[in-house]
């Protein structure tokens, strides 16, 4: 995958382990969120991920591979001297990002040099294809990123870092037709669909708009009042649980930073158990299984399927308490 390490200018010089330390303990106090470079003399390049002033993983780079430095060795990286030290602040959208770009192996490289129509045509086919991967996209200004999740995901991640300046948001397909008509040199890193990373992101790309949808549905059945109640209720579950998310009428605002495909999973069931146990009372047990299974139609087969066999009981299994639905994952 990409090496970040290499986009992230170096702010001090020849560190010490006392000042990196100092360094370190400094980005706990302002609650940084972003990466840490750490370069030293025998080139070796280290990446440290932060996430509100919180060490969450230590990669050690080489070009295209990443390795993730087990914790109980992160002493002995940081007890090194004369590193070379840059910080590049991220929102948390984007330390997902990184996070697949460094965990995820790449099973294939491709690179090419096309001009902005071919690049649009290739787009298209990679969002149809089935392997997901991320691609790198260098012309003129443009330095782009790009989380490509294929299997028709609609939503394209973009990532541009220029300058030590970082840019966000999420894209559609038709991206390419908004840069300028030149040639790119496009590299396409190539990834396992089966990995545990790809897995998450797909699911969290799927429940967003299935749960938009189902409070879209709650809200005509039960009113504008209800709604707000229901998601005032389980928004204030959601921090009291320890959930970096909200919800409103307009769906699910998801921050959360999962460290595992289970937690990210036992989040979603939970959720769901959540809003089935709030709906009863205003809709009946029926009714609320029913719209459950009604708004789980409407996405397409390959989202349907994700979210049945990840989240979703059959139909008939929901329970009062919710037991049911997490025997049948």
């Amino acid at each position: 995958m990409p090496d970040f390490a290499e986009i992230i200018p170096a702010s001090y010089q020849n560190v010490s382990p006392g000042f990196l330390e100092t360094l370190i303990q400094a980005r706990r106090e302002e609650l940084f969120t972003g990466l840490m470079r750490l370069t030293f003399i025998s080139g070796e390049d280290f990446l440290a991920g932060f996430l509100e002033g919180t060490q969450q993983k230590l990669y050690h780079c080489h070009g295209a591979v990443s390795e993730v430095i087990p914790r109980q060795t992160w002493r002995e990286t940081f007890g090194r001297g004369g590193a070379s030290v840059g910080f590049l602040p991220l929102p948390l959208e984007a330390m997902r990002f990184v996070r697949v770009v460094h965990e995820v192996p790449v099973r294939q490289i491709e690179e090419t040099t096309i001009n902005a129509e071919e690049l649009a045509d290739a787009v298209a086919k990679w969002c149809r294809a089935q392997d997901p991967g991320i691609i790198h996209i260098q012309g003129g200004q443009v330095d782009r990123y790009y989380l490509i999740a294929g299997t028709s995901t609609p939503v394209i991640e973009e990532l541009s870092i220029l300058g030590g300046e970082t840019r966000f948001s999420l894209n559609d397909a038709s991206f390419p037709k908004t840069l300028p008509k030149l040639e790119y040199h496009v590299l396409r890193y190539l990834s396992e669909p089966g990995h545990d990373l790809w897995r998450e992101y797909e699911l969290r790309l799927a429940f967003h708009p299935f749960m938009r949808m189902l409070l879209s549905r709650f809200g005509e059945l039960a009113g504008r009042v209800l709604t707000e109640r229901l998601c005032e209720q389980m928004s204030t579950w959601a921090s009291r649980e320890g959930w970096n998310v909200s919800l409103s009428s307009n769906g699910i605002v998801n921050r959360q930073y999962f460290d595992s495909l289970e937690n990210a999973t036992r989040f979603y069931v939970e959720l769901v158990e959540r809003f089935s146990g709030e709906a009863r009372p205003a809709l009946g047990a029926r009714m609320t299984e029913n719209i459950l299974q009604e708004i789980l139609m409407k996405l397409d087969s390959y989202r349907r399927e994700l979210l049945t066999r990840s989240i979703l009981p059959p139909r008939g299994a929901a329970s009062e308490s919710g037991v049911a639905w997490r025997q049948n994952l």
